[in-house]
């Protein structure tokens, strides 16, 4: 061997000894996640996976689950928030399959196919009702393919503009008219529902572009029920992956100043954190980002950042719980749609917003005395602005008129939770609005990693930004992967650490590397170029 060789030679090793010496030394970074729904709890077991245990979770409510919120009920849990997965190909799907919490299957418009439609006074044509059933049936896939084929029409139509539209050719080509027209009118309202519960907002607001950018890689038109405990057991598994002392419950945290060597976190009672962190991921709801987002952050986010916030869609998902001690529908039945039609006896003049937005009654498969309110669109807002005594009384009035008997007792319970006033939530979940599709925007650019001096920051997760299942409570379990993911590539390339772990099978391979002495970090997306991270 030459003296250059041998020299060469001595200066590698020299050179792996010093690296294996200064990765010895390097901390682990300290990272805050704002918000303990299913994103900022599947933020915290990945880290947990990955040997990192130096983070904190902070939550404003008295509770962990955020948006998906279960409440103990007559031997279950009602789910007010999340409660159908979708698709079988994700890891939600597999906790709650291995914890025994998947029911069934079932088809999204199982509440307006498979429902009673009780009418009052005025009877019902059987073959007209066929008739718009047949009319609905292609419509689905009609405007799936039309959002596939066509970006502009995806871009500059909502679903109700192609509704419309494909409504008044159905009119006139039945020559549908005077008050057999009332009746199809009173039928496209349960129709509307279907759309305004799939995408939590008023179908005005909902861009074709839902349909071109959402993708569960499952059966389109197919959710999987679970049981009476539902995603409690999926939140409870979820919560158990972190220490308890690292989830702080009642923390609402305030403003978040980054323009530091450190990040520094306010509380709403003005108290400034001691500990002080490399990263923060901020996983609150869209909601709570478009009604806080100017003070919440110092400084203020970019511009762009803030046109995301204020564009993309955020709507309004609720349930109402009503039990009766005596129920008054027959058994085996699935759902209720309360059909009063304009210009029926008693209902001359036109049906009113209560009538409107109280479409679907479905019982309650564990609880046969119950039967949940679905309300979404503009009618959460408008019945979370109702007092509990209003819904009772305006419910019993709606369903004695329909079914024609004053005898059907009032509810004796009813359980519910107020989403659009709780500054925490502000609404349910996200959409592609009109304004987002008009401007090209996506949801995945929300998820874009704020950075002051060159260095990363903030991190943003949470359902709104996932890039093809947004609005999903898998998006939010994914996306809370995703930024840890992240923020462990940012620190690896901050400190020369280019060691990496194989994202298909966990093995260790031959670059990887410890960055402490008792904390391993490793990159599942270091080989992505489209940024977006598909954890296993």
């Amino acid at each position: 061997m030459t003296n250059s060789r041998c020299l060469l030679l001595l200066l590698w090793c020299f050179e792996l000894l010093m690296m294996s010496s200064h990765a010895g030394e390097i901390e682990p970074p300290k990272i805050a996640i704002i918000g303990a729904g299913m994103t900022g709890l599947s933020a915290g077991r990945r880290l947990m996976e990955l040997g990192l245990r130096d983070f904190d979770i902070f939550e404003g409510a008295d509770r962990v689950g955020g948006r998906i919120h279960s409440i103990p009920y007559h031997g279950g849990y009602l789910q007010m928030g999340a409660q159908f997965i979708n698709g079988e190909a994700n890891p939600l799907y597999k906790i709650a399959a291995e914890f025994g919490l998947i029911e069934g299957e079932l088809s999204d418009l199982a509440h307006f196919t498979e429902s009673l439609y009780p009418t009052g006074k005025c009877s019902m044509d059987r073959s007209d009702f066929q008739l718009f059933m047949d009319f609905i049936e292609p419509l689905d896939t009609k405007y799936r393919t039309l959002a596939e084929m066509n970006q502009t029409i995806a871009r500059s139509h909502s679903m109700k503009m192609l509704y419309d539209e494909d409504f008044a050719r159905f009119v006139q080509k039945n020559e549908i008219f005077g008050q057999r027209l009332n009746f199809f009118e009173a039928l496209s309202r349960p129709y509307r529902s279907y759309w305004e519960f799939e995408w939590s907002s008023d179908w005005g607001d909902q861009s074709l572009s839902n349909l071109r950018d959402w993708d569960d890689r499952g059966a389109i038109g197919v959710s999987y029920t679970t049981t009476k405990i539902g995603y409690k057991g999926i939140i409870d598994f979820m919560a158990a992956q972190s220490p308890e002392r690292n989830i702080h419950l009642k923390h609402r945290i305030k403003n978040i100043q980054y323009d530091g060597e450190k990040i520094e976190l306010s509380l709403d009672n003005g108290t400034r954190l001691a500990t002080q962190y490399d990263y923060v991921i901020v996983t609150t709801s869209l909601g709570h980002l478009k009604r806080f987002s100017s003070t919440l952050f110092t400084p203020p986010l970019g511009r762009f950042k803030q046109k995301l916030i204020d564009a993309i869609g955020f709507g309004g998902s609720c349930k109402i719980f009503l039990r009766w001690e005596n129920p008054w529908w027959l058994p085996g039945t699935h759902s209720i749609a309360p059909l009063p039609i304009k210009g029926c006896p008693g209902r001359e003049r036109n049906i009113d917003i209560f009538e409107e937005e109280m479409t679907t009654l479905q019982t309650v498969s564990w609880e046969e005395n119950t039967l949940m309110a679905w309300i979404a669109g503009r009618g959460h807002r408008y019945m979370d602005s109702l007092s509990d005594e209003e819904i009772i009384e305006r419910t019993t009035r709606l369903i004695r008129y329909v079914y024609n008997n004053e005898t059907i007792e009032k509810p004796s319970e009813i359980v519910r939770t107020k989403m659009t006033e709780n500054e925490l939530l502000l609404g349910a979940y996200s959409y592609v609005s009109q304004k987002q599709a008009a401007a090209g925007l996506k949801h995945g650019d929300l998820g874009m990693p704020v950075k002051f001096a060159g260095n990363l920051k903030v991190l943003f997760a949470g359902e709104a930004t996932h890039y093809r299942m947004f609005e999903t409570a898998v998006g939010a379990y994914q996306s809370g992967r995703r930024e840890v993911d992240r923020l462990i590539d940012d620190w690896n390339l901050r400190h020369g650490i280019t060691h990496r772990v194989d994202p298909a099978s966990s093995r260790k391979v031959k670059n990887q590397s410890v960055v402490d002495k008792k904390h391993r970090i490793s990159s599942v997306c270091a080989n992505r170029s489209d940024g977006h991270c598909h954890p296993q």
